[in-house]
């Protein structure tokens, strides 16, 4: 029986290869859709879950009030770690990590060689107690005891050594220390929020030898004891931090508290600045839901198809009733059928999946091996997925088949019945509702990304490429300025601790000494050429001078120049402002300028109190706005190597570290772009599908209108007419809805774009032209059809 099923579902395909191939495609475009966004999405969950541990893992955060103002950040001081395992039996252990390369990136040497790494972490020797990674070489309880010891992964081990034996040898950091090789480990994975390259040892710290409350520059890990409560555990940490820094806590308003957040959160759950790129668990609601949805889209086809095509059907239906076949047997026939569309559309999926793989990984940012893809899980579970489908798609259509009455049937009175007309139709309208909220999506999307890219940022970041500020570089620094701005190549160059784009310095300041007038504010140090040089604006005041560099290092007496948003939460007038007492984290000294505001951070957030100051010893980069022209690139990197030799010429622009900010929305963007396009082509065959049987249905009618005398205009207008209504309503309904859920995503930016009509008006012009194209083609190929061959057996 089951064999007589089979032959009769591939002749049925075999005879209406049109239909047949429409659903096949429309279901292998959205499998394979549908696969690749669950591929991305189970990574984006998996994130820090390969931990032997997960669960169990915690990191603290600082949270922190001062002056009535709140702040919260992922990093805590050295002395938070042991005063935990000391107190608390709800720690089983913990680890410290600290990445100062990802501010000032670390110079490595190999004999004559060398490199600039940006992911050499420090971890207390305790890493590989909390952390599952995997040790190839050495031993894991003493490979970060000693000081000055490291542990590389396989590709450093490889970059560094080549085929040799890591294990004993040495390599020179920053060009003054050695530092022994005491471990290999497999690369970090890439569903790993820590991304390092190099593991130092704690102790190699000057801060391993301090336990200091305040300075918080450290990521702080806990393994809890099974079963313990981390609510009680936050209880007990505020009780002692209060008790710890009770001579610092004098304001009853302020206070220092950490929160424990579990590792497996921070991908996509973390609401604080991170320090390296994390996601958001909304992509992954987002994703989802345009995975299941083009997977709507493509079992809707089927659905139309095949119950479109329910009169073809009747008298098969009502000869096999006649004969004894009974209507569970029917109804195991047509799934059948089902069950072979979709095998042969699973395997036509699987093809797309595979030549797309290496597109989808660009399109994504991720890397996703082949070998996963088609691993025996992931094709059960693409098996699963497909029987899912068949079953979901071909439930309806074979019910309502298997219903006839072959009574009305082999009389000649069988007719579709409205019912499943307006179930057509409704289909229709829903499949081009969510085509036109894609489209919306899509156009708000890039416009959001386009007024990114364009908004007045208060700086020009164009032009400008950063390099590192070490010691050495500091000591000829006069000189390689001279010689930058001598050649041309460069019209400024500046310094200062941070980057525009990565400013993160938490600091408070107080007006004249009091506490009334203090506020938390992110702070950074300049030099004199700064603002102008990244074309910054002053409202008020003066620039920094020399001597204010030369007074801040023989009297520490220091100057500050607060943005504008500063002033406004400080209540100070601009004029009045000039020449005001301040003190920033015991640094004294007075208010010399106010800077226009200038935008920081993302521009999710508001600008938030900024002030610059004048520390000449905490610069870390230094940055130099080009002159136009390839050659000043090259010309740079001679004077870099003749004045810098201790270190390689490795720069970055300041246009991509801003860019990367949104990497995020931009990666959204595209995937959204892609998606909708496939959703409007799985849309567009099922339409053209039915228009092509409803013209094959309309044949007679057709031939009998022309000989009447109506002309091929009108004959496509009546084929087409009802699609294009469908249509409309699909847009009345998809637009409120998009732009709703648009204006929910643009709520996240403190700085958005409008919806505005454009895009409205764009996606509906579109969906309603694609419909009329895909309709059009076999509307006027009926309609030019000779009546004289439809009506001639009539």
């Amino acid at each position: 029986m089951i064999k007589n099923y089979l032959i009769i579902s591939l002749r049925s395909l075999l005879k209406h290869r049109f239909y047949a191939a429409i659903n096949i495609t429309g279901l292998a475009l959205g499998l394979a859709a549908s696969l690749l966004l669950t591929t991305w999405i189970i990574h984006e969950l998996s994130y820090d879950t390969f931990h032997v541990n997960a669960k169990r893992i915690y990191r603290s955060s600082m949270e922190y009030s001062f002056g009535g103002q709140t702040a919260r950040t992922s990093v805590s001081p050295t002395a938070l770690l042991p005063a935990l395992q000391k107190n608390f039996q709800e720690i089983e252990t913990g680890v410290r990590l600290y990445n100062p390369s990802s501010w000032n990136p670390f110079i490595l040497r190999k004999d004559d060689k060398l490199f600039q790494e940006e992911k050499f972490f420090y971890a207390d020797s305790t890493f590989f107690d909390v952390f599952s990674f995997d040790l190839l070489s050495g031993n894991p309880d003493k490979a970060l005891t000693e000081p000055n010891t490291v542990v590389l992964t396989q590709t450093s081990a490889k970059k560094y050594f080549g085929s040799e034996d890591p294990l004993g040898k040495t390599i020179q950091v920053n060009n003054k220390t050695e530092y022994l090789v005491t471990g290999v480990m497999e690369d970090v994975p890439s569903h790993s929020y820590l991304q390092f390259d190099f593991i130092g040892s704690f102790s190699s710290l000057s801060a391993s030898r301090e336990q200091i409350w305040w300075s918080a520059n450290y990521e702080t890990y806990v393994l809890l004891a099974p079963r313990s409560d981390i609510a009680s555990l936050t209880s007990k940490t505020e009780a002692l931090v209060k008790k710890e820094l009770a001579s610092e806590l004098t304001d009853p308003g302020d206070y220092v508290r950490y929160n424990f957040i579990p590792l497996t959160d921070i991908y996509l759950r973390s609401d604080m600045n991170e320090s390296v790129q994390v996601s958001d668990i909304k992509y992954i609601y987002i994703f989802g839901s345009i995975a299941f949805l083009l997977m709507m889209i493509a079992c809707i086809n089927y659905i139309n198809l095949a119950t479109a095509r329910a009169a073809d059907r009747a008298k098969e239906v009502g000869i096999r009733k006649v004969v004894g076949a009974l209507k569970k047997q029917l109804f195991v026939q047509f799934i059948g059928e089902s069950l072979v569309i979709t095998f042969f559309s699973l395997l036509t999926a699987l093809v797309i999946v595979k030549l797309s793989l290496p597109a989808f990984d660009a399109l994504t940012g991720k890397v996703f091996a082949g070998k996963m893809i088609f691993s025996p899980v992931y094709i059960s579970a693409a098996v699963l997925l497909s029987l899912a489908v068949a079953m979901l798609a071909g439930a309806y259509p074979s019910l309502a088949i298997t219903s006839f009455k072959p009574v009305q049937v082999l009389k000649g009175n069988f007719k579709t019945s409205g019912k499943g007309i307006w179930l057509r139709r409704s289909l229709v309208v829903f499949q081009f509702s969510i085509s036109v909220a894609l489209i919306v999506g899509t156009l708000v999307v890039i416009k959001q990304l386009d007024f990114i890219q364009n908004k007045k940022l208060g700086y020009n970041k164009e032009n400008i490429i950063i390099l590192p500020l070490d010691s050495k570089t500091e000591e000829v620094y006069s000189q390689l300025r001279t010689e930058v701005l001598k050649s041309g190549i460069a019209s400024n160059m500046s310094r200062a601790t941070e980057s525009p784009t990565q400013i993160g310095g938490g600091y408070s300041i107080t007006l004249d000494g009091g506490n009334d007038n203090g506020m938390i504010v992110t702070a950074m140090s300049v030099d004199t050429a700064f603002i102008n040089g990244l074309g910054m604006e002053l409202s008020v005041g003066r620039n920094f001078t020399q001597a204010d560099f030369d007074k801040a290092k023989s009297d520490t007496v220091y100057s500050f120049i607060l943005n504008e948003s500063a002033l406004h939460e400080l209540a100070l007038d601009k004029e009045k402002a000039i020449g005001t007492s301040a003190n920033l984290n015991g640094r004294k000294g007075q208010i010399v300028g106010v800077v226009k505001d200038f935008h920081y951070a993302p521009l999710q957030k508001k600008i938030a109190p900024l002030v610059l100051f004048n520390q000449e010893q905490d610069f870390s980069y230094i940055f130099v706005r080009l002159r136009a022209g390839k050659e000043s690139l090259a010309e740079m990197e001679k004077i870099s190597k003749q004045l810098l030799p201790h270190r390689p010429f490795e720069y970055t622009f300041l246009d991509q570290q801003y860019n990367a900010m949104y990497d995020n929305e931009q990666r959204m963007g595209k995937i959204v772009t892609v998606f909708a396009f496939l959703t409007i082509v799985i849309a567009c065959l099922g339409l053209l599908g039915l228009v092509s049987f409803s013209a094959a249905q309309k044949t007679k009618e057709i031939g009998i209108r022309k000989v009447l005398g109506a002309n091929a205009t009108s004959i496509v207008f009546l084929i087409t007419g009802d699609f294009t209504k469908l249509v409309v309503v699909s847009i009345v309904i998809g637009v409120p809805f998009s732009c709703w859920m648009l204006q929910q995503w643009l709520n996240d930016f403190a700085y958005k774009t409008e919806i505005g009509l454009f895009p409205v008006f764009i996606s509906s012009g579109l969906c309603i032209a694609i419909a009329l194209v895909t309709a059009g083609y076999h509307a006027i190929k009926a309609a030019l059809i000779n009546p004289a061959n439809t009506l001639r057996n009539e």
